[in-house]
């Protein structure tokens, strides 16, 4: 697509909005990129948008910007039904995401990994099988690279992955993915979706606009996800750990295998798999899936998969002390995650869980903690509803405190030999911290000071 001399409105100045700005401006667009918090940038930052000629104009958001505007590409974290934006609809001026100028630019074929949880782990795993079998491999999108910025970097000999919330994907228009994973649906951000139709209707857009000779892996132990399959246009991959699948790949006896026309290949067994929990075989099969599909030798998906260790703030293993392992799933933000986490024990655990509630409904979550947790602990904002659902479910030994170090000390004071010390908040950070790898940053610094 040719941008030359278009008049282009960026939303948000946060990285996928400042990426996209670089990226139109490079490709010979006018850009203006606003952002209705004032923000002050680096010197830096600022030197490089005075060199791509953008205009940034922060802390205020008139109609006025609207005006000569010929398109406008709004970054994930802001609302479509924010005052700027209908006013462009009413204006009939498009509307679109940062991950729809990623597609227009990408000279190479995109893999997309969506889900409520799990995207992080299997997008930084698939790029690595693909690493693994010496593909030219670019990352980005909710992941901490710039999708559009990648996009203008990959070559057409390569290939660009890409990690996809909802927030991404509700944008799209004609973005479309060579290979999608879609790993689970439960609830979440239902305070941006409104309903659960909404929400995943946003992550069915991963497969939208596929066709044929492109493939779709879905996840056939969920049934909300399972029942997608009749409307993906490209090839359906199943993954179950429940049972064979025909074609994808399934696990069965502590062996992934992978398959394609009913013929199943055994890829790894558990011994050499280091991520625990059942989660973590589901975001295995799924990388085994579409990998296998796309050509990848066994070989190398075995080796990639036997070297990967996780990623940071998911189930990361920060230290053991005087008998007492701690680990931080400070990306753990809603309570689907926290469930898988808890399941992935066997230990006796000790919880670090609150922070900027998400309203959701806890009964699962605080059955499990009944049964699981020897010690819980919480904090944020979200303390008090979680102490009272905690005490409905009869969970017996509950503690609130009012920061991360007083809950990382008691934590520390209460542990016995053998114990695991979680965090996993099944909440957002935004009540004391930026960022959920802010909130597991402060954790891990805490605990490496023990």
């Amino acid at each position: 697509m040719d941008y030359t001399g278009s008049h282009i409105l960026v939303l948000g100045a946060g990285l996928s909005g400042i990426g996209v700005a670089h990226t139109l401006a490079k490709l010979g667009a006018t850009v203006t990129l606003n952002d209705y918090k004032q923000i002050e940038f680096d010197v830096e930052e600022n030197q490089r948008f005075l060199d791509d000629n953008i205009t940034v104009i922060t802390g205020q958001q008139d109609f006025v910007l609207l005006d000569n505007t010929d398109r406008v590409v709004v970054s994930p974290g802001i609302s479509l039904e924010i005052p700027i934006i209908c006013e462009a609809k009413k204006r009939n001026i498009p509307v679109v995401g940062e991950v729809e100028i990623a597609y227009e630019v990408s000279k190479a074929p995109i893999l997309g990994v969506t889900g409520t949880n799990g995207k992080t782990t299997t997008t930084s795993l698939l790029a690595a099988v693909l690493k693994e079998a010496e593909w030219d491999v670019y990352v980005g999108g909710n992941i901490g690279y710039s999708l559009s910025e990648q996009a203008l970097a990959v070559p057409e000999t390569g290939v660009l992955v890409a990690e996809l919330s909802s927030y991404q994907l509700e944008s799209i228009d004609k973005f479309r993915t060579k290979g999608a994973i879609l790993l689970n649906v439960t609830p979440d951000h239902l305070l941006r979706h409104k309903t659960m139709e909404r929400y995943q209707a946003a992550k069915e857009n991963i497969f939208v606009n596929q066709e044929l000779g492109d493939y779709t892996v879905l996840n056939f132990d969920t049934p909300i996800v399972a029942d997608m399959a009749e409307r993906v246009k490209g090839r359906v991959l199943g993954i179950s750990q429940i049972r064979p699948v025909t074609d994808g790949a399934y696990f069965d006896k502590d062996t992934c295998y992978a398959v394609l026309h009913g013929q199943a290949v055994p890829v790894i067994t558990t011994k050499d798999i280091h991520i625990p929990g059942s989660h973590n075989i589901e975001n295995i099969l799924s990388v085994i899936a579409l990998t296998y599909a796309l050509g990848v030798p066994v070989e190398d998906i075995y080796r990639a998969i036997s070297k990967f260790h996780g990623v940071e703030h998911r189930l990361e293993r920060i230290r053991a002390l005087q008998g007492v392992t701690y680990y931080n799933d400070s990306k753990a933000t809603n309570t689907d995650s926290t469930i898988k986490a808890l399941e992935s024990f066997t230990e006796p655990l000790i919880l670090i869980a609150g922070g900027k509630d998400k309203m959701t409904d806890l009964e699962e979550l605080m059955d499990l903690v009944k049964t699981n947790v020897k010690e819980l602990i919480l904090i944020g904002e979200a303390a008090q509803r979680f102490a009272e659902a905690a005490v409905k479910a009869g969970v017996a030994h509950i503690h609130r405190c009012e920061s991360m170090e007083e809950a990382v000390l008691l934590s520390a004071r209460i542990a016995e030999e053998g114990d695991i010390v979680l965090l996993s908040p099944a909440c957002a950070s935004f009540d004391w911290y930026a960022r959920f790898e802010d909130r597991g940053d402060h954790f891990r610094r805490l605990v490496e000071r023990l």
